[in-house]
């Protein structure tokens, strides 16, 4: 873009639910991806197309196709209304679909605060980026359990179960924001060959989590007596453990940073990219700086770090119930209350504070992407789980590998990504397109159309604007 654009970020509410559940498919492939690819591998800011770049504002969150017809009520954010609100949380949970088909339960939510880059040079850049996520994660939570929730106990559309059995359970729901400072530099400039490297350090703050993690031998949905249209939900011999790290409260900006109410910690990111190939470099046009390589290998390391909880009003509790009947009042009290709607149920045989580390979602990337003909790109990108670990606590990504045919240019990118996510039966079929200052994306256009269950799809939003590094400014 030859001039800088701008625009105005749009508000829009939120759910309950990530690269691929926090990265935008397409931009973060793109050479003009800029702060969007700087989150998946900060080496895009050595060498940087963009002079400067601002983004004004952006979100992305798990919806299905309920969202669409519930826009006016509902939100896609659940998860960061969570610890701050529980005004109708159970039906704003409910326009909100999981990116896995089956177990797990993954959803998520993200905004894009105003976050800035800079060049420094032809061959350095920095970025100073601020984002707040949330996550829903939930372990062995079988169908009939899940579609009760979403499609209530006081309606005839859930059927009746008799004795299923079920085992150990986990739903874990955290959010948290960071703010980051990237690095990149490019230290290689041949025609044929360039090699980039960067490195991002973020400092977490404003984290809380709540979760209920337990066990029960089987469950069953029955109507319930005198209301036909009715059902209850019983479970058989339920130990639970239920914990916040604290309280729902009203946000304030400056208690975010307090280390005695919220969660915090450190993070950070690699990243490293090599190209190789001049074959598409024009020798007619005089300002195409286009890329010209034949291919470009990428890997990255994002969010290895964790979050620390030492919070001064956690509270952890345990018990043990032979039998629990849960109706559509008791439901909605749990969804919208959370762990202490939970608690104010069921009672305490044990009591603590809660105080643990949890791991950030850390996770590895490598990418391919191959140049087939000029502005046309194929990209093949694999992200995996970084390191071992079994905690129900700890913030994961779901382990994907994704295609990505992509046009791109100075002005916009359009991409459809198709997504291979472990445990889903179907890939994902996705589209993005940014022109000028606006994106917009969907990562599963199925999700959407699909009415049985609660399939999801990611949906980004956003505004930028830019000023392009030309040869003549880099120099």
């Amino acid at each position: 873009m030859k001039n800088a654009l701008f625009s105005f970020i749009i508000t829009i509410g939120t759910f309950t639910g990530t690269t691929f559940a926090q990265d935008i498919p397409g931009l973060v492939a793109s050479n003009y991806g800029g702060l969007y690819r700087a989150t998946y591998n900060p080496a895009v800011l050595g060498g940087p197309k963009h002079k400067w770049q601002i983004n004004i504002g952006a979100l992305g969150g798990s919806i299905n196709y309920r969202y669409f017809v519930f826009i006016g009520k509902n939100s896609l954010l659940y998860p960061l209304l969570a610890p701050h609100s529980t005004k109708e949380l159970y039906g704003r949970s409910r326009t909100m679909g999981s990116l896995m088909h089956a177990d797990p339960l993954f959803l998520v939510s993200e905004i894009r605060w105003p976050s800035a880059s800079f060049s420094l040079g032809k061959y350095q850049g920095v970025a100073v980026q601020f984002r707040t996520r949330g996550f829903v994660q939930g372990k062995n939570m079988p169908e009939a359990i899940r579609n009760l929730y979403f499609k209530r106990l006081d309606t005839e559309s859930t059927p009746a179960t008799s004795n299923e059995s079920w085992g150990d359970f986990d739903l874990v729901q955290q959010s948290f924001s960071d703010v980051s400072l990237s690095y990149g530099i490019q230290l290689l400039d041949l025609d044929a060959h360039k090699l980039r490297i960067g490195a991002t350090v973020k400092r977490i703050f404003g984290a809380r989590i709540g979760y209920l993690s337990g066990s029960a031998s089987q469950f069953s949905i029955r109507p319930l007596a005198g209301s036909p249209e009715s059902s209850e939900l019983v479970i058989s011999d339920l130990a639970y453990e239920s914990g916040y790290s604290a309280p729902n409260q009203k946000m304030s900006i400056g208690n975010l940073f307090d280390a005695d109410k919220y969660g915090t910690g450190w993070g950070y990111d690699l990243g490293v990219s090599y190209e190789f190939g001049s074959f598409w470099q024009s020798d007619t046009e005089k300002f195409d700086e286009s890329p010209a390589y034949l291919f470009r290998l990428g890997a990255s390391l994002t969010d290895i770090g964790s979050i620390r909880y030492r919070t001064s009003k956690s509270r952890v509790i345990t018990g043990r119930q032979p039998e629990s009947v849960i109706g559509q009042k008791e439901l909605e009290t749990i969804s919208d209350k959370g762990p202490e709607g939970f608690m104010t149920l069921f009672p305490a045989e044990t009591s603590a504070v809660f105080g643990r580390d949890v791991k950030l979602p850390q996770a590895i990337h490598l990418e391919a992407d191959v140049q087939l003909v000029k502005g046309f790109f194929l990209n093949m990108s694999q992200t995996k789980r970084y390191g071992n670990s079994n905690r129900s606590l700890d913030i994961y990504q779901p382990e994907s590998f994704t295609i990505t045919p992509r046009f791109e240019d100075e002005d916009s990118d359009f991409a459809f990504p198709v997504s291979f996510i472990k445990g889903n039966k179907r890939p994902s079929l996705g589209a993005v397109g940014h022109f000028g200052p606006v994106f917009l994306g969907f990562s599963n256009l199925n999700g959407l159309i699909k009415k049985s269950g609660a399939r999801g799809s990611m949906v980004y939003l956003g505004f930028s604007a830019w000023k392009l590094n030309r040869r003549q400014n880099r120099e």
